[in-house]
């Protein structure tokens, strides 16, 4: 199912780092969301919230050409999200609140500064995985 066309030692330091602060910023984002927002939330926007989590982080981590530049995108918004929940509750002094948001803060802003590295760009765009992607696809297809 997780079929990684590269293996683990394989990738470049950056790619690791993204995909480590990636998978930590979601977790963390999960965890704020059902403690202090779900309940008062739609049931599809729940649903909604794991797709798009879920499914940015199954694209990176199986190194989809295109999904960095989309993972860069929202990690923008959840980036730009999280540091004003960090300064709201560090202005009314919500200590626990604080500390979990400025986390959330930190691990989305590292995969997007992981995200933006040269090395990291490059690992994603190699003919390689363009090839694997194309014959997974048509494989789909059969």
């Amino acid at each position: 199912m997780l079929s990684m066309p590269h293996k683990w030692e394989e990738m470049p330091p950056s790619v690791k780092n993204a995909i480590i602060s990636l998978l930590a910023g979601w977790v963390a984002h999960y965890i704020f969301y059902f403690v202090f927002i779900a309940e008062d939330q739609p049931e599809r926007v729940t649903y909604l919230q794991l797709g798009v989590g879920i499914g940015i982080c199954y694209c990176v981590v199986t190194i989809r050409k295109w999904a960095r530049k989309l993972c860069i995108f929202f990690n923008i918004g959840m980036v730009a999200t999280y540091l004003v929940f960090a300064i709201v509750f560090a202005y009314v002094d919500q200590v626990g609140r604080f500390a979990l948001t400025a986390f959330i803060w930190a691990a989305f802003a590292f995969s997007l500064y992981s995200l933006l590295q040269k090395e990291t760009a490059q690992f994603f765009s190699l003919p390689e995985n363009e090839e694997k992607q194309k014959a997974d696809d048509s494989s789909r297809d059969s």
